[in-house]
């Protein structure tokens, strides 16, 4: 219910789909469950297990009900303590909308060629959960260091570069507004969204060993 809900864009949608066609369909199939199953909040996710940390483990991908607020927060309290012991610290006050939001970033990731445009003011946290979502997932943050004359050019050449090394680890290619030097950086991005390469990015000669 909660994927679903995720992909609609106002209340009204999101009442419809959890108030008037999921309650029924409990009630109908899953007599007696409805309750537990509605009450809030409903936490999906696949991190409960999560240890970024210890790389020998094994990955068990459970999705599941994580429970309450409380037992979330002290999850991604431990990983976000984790996380910096091996990056720069990051000082975030996990309340209960982050946790929301964050569990919906992780499972956007997890997706195969998963994506998400994240919308907020400057300094709302979208770029810290967005680290702590991949660090929790095992993955690694892969963005662009702007330079002076950064042109399309070398944009080409990071995205490249993402390719190389998401062979190795997987990613999470982090974009934000500040790199938009240019307009063609945008059609670039789309074609990643839309097709899962960029056209020509690669000379043939070196395709053969990215298979």
């Amino acid at each position: 219910m909660r994927v679903f809900s995720d992909r609609l864009v106002n209340e009204t949608d999101r009442s419809l789909v959890n108030d008037q066609l999921i309650v029924p369909i409990l009630k109908e199939f899953f007599p007696g469950c409805e309750e537990y199953v509605l009450k809030n909040p409903i936490l999906y996710g696949d991190y409960a297990l999560s240890d970024p940390t210890d790389e020998e483990k094994e990955d068990p991908r459970l999705y599941e009900d994580l429970g309450e607020y409380d037992r979330v927060r002290e999850k991604m309290n431990k990983l976000l303590e984790d996380y910096g012991f091996e990056n720069k610290p990051m000082n975030l006050v996990l309340f209960n909308d982050a946790l929301e939001h964050l569990t919906k970033i992780h499972r956007i990731i997890r997706f195969p060629k998963g994506s998400a445009l994240l919308v907020g003011v400057g300094g709302s946290g979208k770029q810290s959960l967005t680290r702590l979502a991949t660090f929790t997932a095992g993955f690694d943050i892969f963005t662009i260091s702007l330079v002076r004359g950064y042109k399309e050019d070398n944009f080409r050449e990071d995205i490249r570069e993402l390719y190389r090394s998401v062979l190795k680890k997987p990613k999470t290619f982090m974009f934000t507004d500040a790199h938009v030097v240019e307009e063609g950086f945008l059609e670039l991005i789309n074609n990643i969204l839309t097709i899962g390469m960029v056209p020509a990015l690669f000379p043939e000669e070196e395709k053969d060993g990215l298979a």
